[in-house]
């Protein structure tokens, strides 16, 4: 009769673990990676990471609760279970787990005025100059501490006031993801006053990671698993033409709100 007992608890256990929707975030401002949509976080590793947690049962909760240094400090504190995708730096290793195979490669570029366009080979090449970046956004930890050591940095909270920075000219240049950084050109409309060099900074591999403190961490394996099922290269392709896509449709509708029928903002 005990064992029946015993039995009946696991399996009750086992029942709220699977139906329990695990908390997640990610950038609010990184298309088509993952960006703020009405009340959630949508994007390329959005989607994978439902598809993941799908296979094994989960649901995933991706309600906004505030900007990307937010979503790190609530990964930190335990609040929140998933970083749906992210680079791997010391810090973040400090207080999350990540799975070794990656939900994307992320080839990271540098943006500049096509009035302003410099010569960008090495990383020497940017020494002394002014970069622009959004706050808590990490490149890796290589490229993070060369920007310690050799750069100013401007921050601030989104991309579209960083990339006007850059198009009159307060910053010199924006390193940042090459999909993510054309997709929101292509959205502000300023892909006639600003491009990308072609030479990469670094190619980039974004993982799901977990807080450590999440009552779910032991997941990982069977994340790692399920991640390893994918036919990633095609998938991830996929996703990136198709929210590429809505990013732009999307800020193109909002922005047409904005205007009154007189063609002024409101």
């Amino acid at each position: 009769m005990r064992v029946a007992f015993l039995f009946v608890i696991l399996m009750f256990f086992s029942y709220a673990t699977v139906a329990a929707d695990l908390k997640a975030c990610g950038h609010h401002d990184y298309a088509p990676w993952n960006w703020k949509k009405g009340g959630e976080i949508v994007g390329v590793c959005a989607e994978i990471t439902k598809t993941l947690m799908g296979d094994l049962g989960l649901t995933v909760d991706l309600a906004y609760r505030g900007p990307w240094k937010r979503c790190q400090k609530n990964i930190e504190n335990g609040w929140i279970d998933i970083n749906i995708c992210s680079f791997i730096n010391e810090n973040r290793q400090q207080y999350s787990d990540f799975v070794m195979t990656p939900v994307g490669i992320n080839e990271n570029a540098v943006f500049v005025a096509k009035a302003h366009q410099f010569s960008f080979e090495t990383w020497p090449d940017l020494k002394g100059k002014t970069a622009g970046m959004v706050a808590g956004v990490s490149l890796g930890q290589r490229f993070d501490d060369f920007i310690k050591e050799n750069l100013r940095v401007q921050q601030v909270n989104e991309y579209l006031q960083i990339f006007k920075m850059l198009e009159v000219g307060r910053i010199d240049f924006v390193p940042t993801g090459r999909h993510s950084g054309k997709a929101m050109l292509r959205a502000y409309g300023l892909d006639d006053q600003l491009t990308d060099l072609p030479t990469p900074i670094l190619y980039g591999n974004l993982y799901i990671s977990m807080s450590k403190k999440s009552q779910y961490i032991s997941l990982l394996p069977e994340i790692e698993k399920a991640l390893r099922k994918k036919s990633h290269t095609v998938w991830v392709d996929g996703l990136i033409e198709k929210y590429t896509k809505i990013y732009a449709e999307d800020y193109v509708k909002e922005s047409e709100k904005q205007v009154t029928p007189f063609g002024q903002a409101r």
